[in-house]
């Protein structure tokens, strides 16, 4: 896992805001699951993604 690998993966704005929230409330497998619905990447990208929400790394949006 290397949450910086998400400052190059595109996620919509409404799907990084669902997933921060279910993070915050401790459910993991829900957030990755809201991130790759959304975004179609493999898991090991929508873990980056998950773990770059939690530590305030800047995700981009878009989509």
């Amino acid at each position: 896992m290397d949450p910086r690998r998400a400052r190059g993966l595109p996620v919509p704005a409404e799907a990084q805001a669902d997933a921060r929230m279910f993070m915050r409330g401790g459910d993991t497998i829900r957030a990755l699951k809201v991130i790759l619905d959304a975004t179609g990447y493999d898991l090991r990208q929508g873990r980056d993604i998950v773990y770059a929400l939690v530590y305030d790394i800047e995700v981009p949006t878009g989509m």
